[in-house]
């Protein structure tokens, strides 16, 4: 088999992630599978398949170790893989490499998945969705169905994530041929966020320029029995699905909240920051508490140190609520613009919205006014 460096050091670098670390519980998983036309990696629960039409044959790659050695071979030399025995034989204009490496048989199969509905979605959007509501997952294990974020399918495609403190939600504008609420696990999305950054975007062929700069990445989107399948260009992502049933999240969304505060998040940011420290020697809570044109927003800590600021605000109605200073600080992080928040009561969680991003639900703190 021949390959360019360069094509050879691209394949291993989108297959990454997927390789476990050099000690897994399987050490066949830390190669990469070279076989009709295809580079495969797998971590058993999720699976990458790249078109490679140079792959000819059956190769086993030690992926680390192939990978730190290419970084120091010139990308244009055409490289040679050969076997012999056991050992994996690469050759190029001025140097050669072999390697122990066990059978190709040995490596996992890819998975079989019997597709049961698909269609071709907005991936710019699902990506975007998908990473964005991510983080308010929880990683606490115990809580399985929370460990990653809720897929609705249907005629409307939403995406939810919550870890029973924090909720958010967004919904994509397009449909699935089929109605079902799946979980679809933290490292898929990562998977399928890196595959859409380092895979190249098909072009739609237009008569218009602009329509042809302007197209959206498609994904097929594939639905299996507790799997999901994304096809993103010329690579595939199979992911094993979470687990268990999540919450309704929906139905955890207040349909109105009769206050609504509206500033501006680089200045809430600002705020908060310059009482975060005494907020977190106490109980990491910050008070927010608006009327007229202003918020007040102040921290205390266990000794009795108390810091307080103002920003101007539009303000519907006097309220007041206590949050975590850390949840709300993340909420604000990388925002750039009017945020409206929507409070029924001290008591209950309070709603966020921002522009294009996901409605976001953070539960209240108790504390004596």
């Amino acid at each position: 088999m021949q390959i360019r460096v360069d094509r050879l050091r691209e394949a291993l670098d989108v297959l990454d992630p997927v390789v476990p670390g050099r000690k897994p519980t399987l050490a066949i998983l830390t190669n990469v599978l070279l076989k009709d036309g295809k580079a495969i990696a797998t971590d058993l629960e999720e699976t990458v398949v790249l078109d490679l039409p140079e792959a000819q044959g059956e190769f086993l790659l030690p992926h680390h170790q192939v990978s730190e050695l290419l970084k120091y071979v010139p990308g244009d030399r055409d490289l040679t893989l050969d076997k012999k025995g056991g050992n994996l034989l690469l050759a190029w204009d001025g140097g050669k490499a072999s390697y122990d490496v066990a059978k190709p048989k040995e490596f996992p199969p890819v998975p079989e998945v019997e597709i049961e509905a698909e269609a071709t979605v907005d991936g710019d959007s699902l990506v975007s969705a998908l990473t964005a509501v991510a983080p308010y997952c929880t990683s606490d294990r115990s809580r399985l169905a929370l460990t990653g974020v809720t897929l609705y399918l249907g005629e409307k495609v939403a995406v939810a994530g919550a870890d029973g403190y924090r909720l958010a939600y967004k919904e994509l504008g397009v449909a699935f041929p089929l109605d079902d609420k799946i979980i679809v696990p933290d490292k898929a999305i990562s998977l399928l966020e890196r595959l859409c950054k380092k895979l190249p975007r098909t072009v739609p062929v237009s008569d218009s320029l602009v329509e042809m700069v302007t197209s959206q990445r498609q994904i097929q989107l594939a639905l299996g029995k507790k799997m999901l399948v994304f096809k993103v260009g010329s690579a595939t992502l199979t992911s094993k699905l979470v687990e268990g049933t999540p919450p309704d999240h929906r139905r955890l969304i207040p349909d109105d909240t009769p206050i609504k505060v509206h500033f501006f998040s680089s200045e809430m940011e600002r705020a908060i920051n310059r009482l975060k420290d005494v907020a977190r020697n106490g109980k990491s809570i910050v008070r927010l508490v608006w009327e007229e044109n202003t918020i007040n927003v102040s921290a205390q800590s266990e000794d009795k140190r108390q810091v307080e600021t103002s920003l101007s605000a539009m303000v519907d109605t006097p309220g007041k609520i206590a949050i975590s200073v850390d949840y709300l600080l993340s909420y604000l992080s990388g925002k750039d613009g009017m945020v409206t928040m929507g409070v029924r009561s001290e008591s209950e969680p309070a709603l966020f919205r921002y522009n294009g991003a996901p409605l976001v639900l953070i539960m209240p703190m108790h504390v004596d006014w």
